[in-house]
């Protein structure tokens, strides 16, 4: 006769199967046999006996017990049955004695089959089990470009490591995602010291996130990877469930942003920022407002560094004592967080940092100080607790694209790239798409180089124009140039027009929408779990170019016509019809292309010759 155990347990079951039939999934637990059709010809390797979590045991590897349980192994058959009596007599011995005998089980996939136990893995579950002890053999799949078949190859690689395997994933690069975050670039083996301390921390984590709001809209084990993403595993070792929950609270968005590979929203414009009179109201400054800036350079290296800095002097002229800014250099992984924490205590409520490079750290330092606004001088990343910002910088190289057409009297320009940044092949390709406007035989001849801007004229042994494209470029002001182009006479150089970032202006508009509320207001209209990048061109002033004295007073006239067009929209750079290198279509007569194509240009246009491969991946500035 089933006992009361057995009757709470059955009626979990028969819930279970009415919502998820009504879902229409699968209300049973899986059949491995199913799956597997030809299972006993796959290779198997004994694991031997080990500690398995109930939570991977997702079925059985023959049918006959498939429908005794439901899809969590909670048991469904009638009361007056011997299945529910024996049920109930293992109950019993479990609460006398506890249930110690292993069960026999496959693994495939890092998913649990039962061979031999179905009745004490149910028992288990029903009492709260977290783990249970099983024999298993792993039946290992052949390789095939099937993402799961992909990760779990990836998870064999993790576990030889670890010789953990209660983490799983079924998607591509986490478990190498992961392995990087637990081990950097060690690769030792661990012992078994290792091992207990990474399970005591996620078991920590996973008592804080089933209490937490996250729980039921994603795995915990995808959010475990996103918090370590934010964190990372330092901070997780010691947290107590209490503080996990309050950083899962801070960070939730963040989380499901991660897991579901949002994309960002990119703000193109400034006039985008939304206002209303309450909120504009609501946000009337009470007190001084405090902007910090954090550079991973300085301003005697770096032009890059210098020309922020700029920005933020630029800031003090425009807003006066309505803001006070600060700067910190020098700034890595290991220092970043403790200076954000130190700038936050001195009630610093805004944090740029200046490069990709301080990414991951700013979005630690975002998770850690929930209450101050962050920052990063980086693109395409969808981070809702660390907005991004950036320059369209191939609207400015588009100008620099036209006068170089325009000078150059064979339209042969080698095209020097010093550095790759964001966005390069775009830039790239509007430079080439602005020389053909004024020289239908322009052709943009590119070349990788580290040499310094003095070896240019070694590069053109002829009078002509060459453009140098990259970061730092140097010139006669503190201007962080982009791209410059020279013409080359008798092996010396005159600098004609550069393109450079106009930082002052976007940190002008940034803080302004702080001080008036629009910030906020930008929180609400985005989607949910979605970043926010800032992605300014001629229009905000966060790209420019300069004209420089030797460029002929027409090509500067144009120069200028054709930036105010840009700025008012009505040029622009990417408008069909556009090919690439193989002759492909990629924009259409008449089209243009959108910011997202734009932005995830990966081909060179038919009148650019060299190589993209080294360019597509170029993600630092």
């Amino acid at each position: 006769m089933a006992d009361v155990s057995y009757q709470q347990a059955r009626k979990i079951g028969l819930k279970e199967v009415k919502i998820r039939s009504a879902r229409q999934e699968e209300p049973y637990i899986a059949v491995l046999e199913k799956q597997l059709p030809h299972l006993s010809s796959l290779h198997e390797v004994s694991l031997g006996t080990m500690r398995i979590d109930i939570d991977q045991i997702v079925g059985t590897r023959s049918e006959t017990r498939q429908k005794a349980f439901s899809a969590s192994f909670y048991p469904l058959l009638e009361e007056s049955s011997e299945f529910a009596a024996k049920w109930s007599a293992l109950a019993a011995s479990h609460l006398k004695e506890g249930i110690r005998d292993p069960i026999i089980a496959i693994e495939y996939l890092n998913r649990y089959y039962v061979v031999e136990g179905h009745k004490r893995v149910s028992v288990l579950r029903y009492f709260g089990a977290v783990s249970l002890p099983a024999e298993v053999r792993r039946v290992i799949p052949p390789r095939s470009e099937e993402p799961k078949i992909i990760a779990y190859y990836e998870f064999l690689d993790f576990y030889r490591l670890t010789k953990t395997n209660y983490l799983c994933f079924d998607r591509p690069g986490e478990y190498p995602a992961l392995t990087q975050l637990l081990c950097g670039d060690n690769r030792e083996t661990w012992n078994e010291d290792r091992q207990r301390s990474l399970m005591s921390d996620v078991t920590r984590f996973r008592k804080a996130f089933r209490t937490s709001p996250l729980f039921g809209k994603m795995t915990q084990d995808e959010a475990l990877l996103g918090y370590l993403k934010v964190f990372g595993y330092a901070h997780l070792q010691g947290r107590t469930p209490t503080e996990l929950k309050a950083d899962l609270a801070a960070v939730g968005s963040e989380l499901l942003s991660i897991e579901s590979n949002t994309a960002p929203a990119l703000m193109a414009d400034p006039t985008e920022q939304p206002r209303d009179l309450l909120t504009w109201i609501t946000h009337l400054p009470t007190r001084t407002l405090k902007a910090a800036f954090l550079h991973d350079g300085d301003v005697d290296s770096s032009a890059w560094t210098r020309s922020h800095e700029l920005g933020r002097q630029y800031l003090q002229q425009i807003f006066g004592d309505r803001v006070q800014t600060q700067s910190c250099f020098h700034m890595n992984a290991e220092n970043f967080l403790a200076t954000a924490q130190a700038l936050a205590q001195d009630g610093v409520q805004v944090i740029f940092s200046t490069s990709p490079k301080l990414q991951a750290p700013t979005l630690t330092a975002a998770g850690a100080l929930p209450e101050v606004k962050f920052l990063n001088c980086s693109l395409d990343v969808s981070h809702p607790i660390m907005r991004c910002y950036y320059g369209r910088m191939y609207e400015a190289n588009f100008l620099t694209g036209v006068v170089a057409g325009a000078m150059s009297p064979d339209g042969q320009i080698p095209y020097i790239i010093r550095y790759p940044v964001y966005s390069t092949l775009a830039s790239i390709n509007a430079f080439a798409l602005g020389a053909r406007m004024v020289n239908p035989r322009a052709l943009i001849l590119l070349q990788d180089s580290q040499q310094p801007e003095t070896e240019l004229s070694s590069l053109c042994t002829y009078t002509g124009v060459a453009v140098i494209s990259g970061k730092d470029s140097e010139g006669s002001d503190d201007l962080d140039r982009d791209t410059v182009v020279s013409l080359v006479r008798n092996g010396k150089r005159e600098d004609m027009i550069s393109s450079f970032w106009g930082w002052g202006e976007l940190y002008h508009r940034i803080l302004e929408s702080v001080l008036d509320g629009s910030w906020d207001s930008l929180n609400k209209t985005s989607e949910a779990g979605q970043g926010i990048n800032y992605w300014w061109g001629l229009s905000g002033n966060a790209v420019e170019v300069k004209c420089e004295p030797g460029l002929p007073d027409s090509l500067k006239r144009l120069v200028m016509l054709l930036r105010e067009q840009i700025a008012q929209g009505s040029l622009r750079p990417f408008e069909g019809p556009v090919y690439d290198q193989r002759g492909l279509l990629r924009i259409v007569h008449k089209e243009t292309a959108t910011l997202e194509q734009i932005l995830h240009m990966d081909w060179l246009a038919d009148n650019v010759v060299g190589s993209a491969d080294e360019l597509r991946s170029a993600n630092l500035k």
